[in-house]
């Protein structure tokens, strides 16, 4: 059976994290057209690392054997490995609504013990006897609207004992997502007819404060951790920002200018240009891309 130890606690902690520049990134928002796993997985390792460190968290708090773990918004797979290396003895489902995800991570396999399947976390319903739900970077694709109600009915069906784990960006005011929306919207050129009159618009919602989330998770849960840290990516330059938010925050964005390659281009230079303003350029040639996520962790309690 799961266990944890039931702490409730608010912490705030900052790593240097110096990386090639590789990537991997997971979400259940359908557009078009489909996810990179090649894209994604050019940083790999720096992405990895709030899997690991969430990972970590849970083994360190007492998880121990947990039998089944569904891994929502499984991307290419790296999430689902990483928590079979930790727990080789439980039975894990990644759900990953993209389809090119699904292949690579069917193709990528793991091992004995690992299924993937396609499905939305707005909808997907967890076995009953699911010891813990984990996701990486999946809940900041929902709109705020849904994010946390989705959220919740994932708490309240898990089983007594249960555990929901699960970590976002929080970067909607950082320069590198501040400077999208100011491209779009507030700076001229062949790009600004794709973002006028969107039913939809590209860029996500802010993630909701710290007490937000107690306040709405704790009547479901007997403890609630929560914690930011704040990633500090040693990149090549400032292209290789880009190259690391094309298949994330730049996505939707680029999604709307996909059928018109001058647009797209002139769009992105203008985001470079943004770019080297706020990012200065190291001793080396190389930028720091600061990088906050959020990690939440609730205890279902004992019935």
């Amino acid at each position: 059976m799961a266990a944890i130890a039931r702490i409730t606690a608010f912490a705030k902690t900052t790593r240097l994290a110096p990386c090639p520049p590789r990537t991997m990134a997971t979400s259940t928002t359908s557009t078009k057209p489909d996810w990179s796993p090649e894209k994604y997985l050019r940083f790999e390792a720096p992405r990895g690392r709030p899997i690991n460190d969430l990972i970590s968290f849970l083994s360190r708090s007492g998880l121990s054997q947990p039998q089944r773990i569904i891994d929502l918004g499984s991307g290419p797979g790296n999430s689902t490995i990483a928590l079979k290396k930790q727990w080789p003895g439980a039975q894990i489902t990644g759900v990953e609504l993209s389809p090119a995800m699904v292949t690579a991570a069917r193709e990528k396999n793991g091992g004995e013990g690992i299924d993937y399947q396609a499905g939305d976390v707005k909808d997907f319903i967890a076995p009953p006897d699911t010891d813990l739900i984990f996701s990486n970077a999946v809940f900041h694709w929902l709109r705020s609207s849904e994010r946390i109600a989705t959220i919740v009915q994932h708490l309240k069906r898990l089983k007594p004992g249960g555990l929901l784990a699960f970590q976002v960006p929080d970067n909607f005011a950082e320069p590198s997502h501040r400077l999208m929306r100011d491209t779009a919207y507030h700076s001229p050129g062949p790009w600004a007819k794709y973002f006028m009159g969107q039913d939809q618009k590209p860029e996500l919602d802010p993630i909701e404060s710290v007490g937000t989330w107690y306040n709405s998770l704790k009547p479901h849960c007997e403890s609630v951790e929560i914690w930011h840290t704040t990633y500090h990516h040693i990149l090549e330059g400032h292209e290789a920002i880009v190259k690391w938010f094309e298949t994330t925050g730049l996505k939707p964005y680029l999604d709307l200018l996909e059928q018109d390659e001058a647009a797209k281009k002139a769009f992105l230079e203008q985001y470079v240009r943004g770019l080297k303003r706020e990012y200065p350029t190291l001793a080396d040639g190389r930028v720091v891309l600061h990088f906050p996520r959020l990690f939440v962790v609730g205890f279902r309690g004992k019935a």
